[in-house]
């Protein structure tokens, strides 16, 4: 697989955008960990983590799908690259 097309993909799933509230909720990890473990049993965190990471990758997912300019831009950009 050609990885400038797969770095079309990231960037238009996963949008810079993202990145810095990413990067600030996991430096707030102990205050979210704490509200989580006021809810959730201790055996059941680590699925509730994985289910919350997947229901926000659909979310993004879902969201770099919703805009259908940006879909053409993308397919667009796809190929521009196939053809280089």
């Amino acid at each position: 697989m050609n990885t400038r097309i797969l770095k079309a993909y990231i960037d238009h799933f996963i949008p810079r955008e993202i990145i810095g509230p990413v990067i600030i909720v996991f430096s707030l990890e102990g205050v979210i960990d704490g509200i989580f473990n006021l809810y959730v049993p201790a055996e059941f965190a680590t699925l509730g983590w994985g289910i919350i990471f997947i229901f926000a990758i659909g979310i993004v997912a879902s969201w770099g799908t919703a805009d259908e300019q940006a879909v053409e831009e993308l397919r667009e950009q796809i190929e521009e690259i196939k053809e280089n």
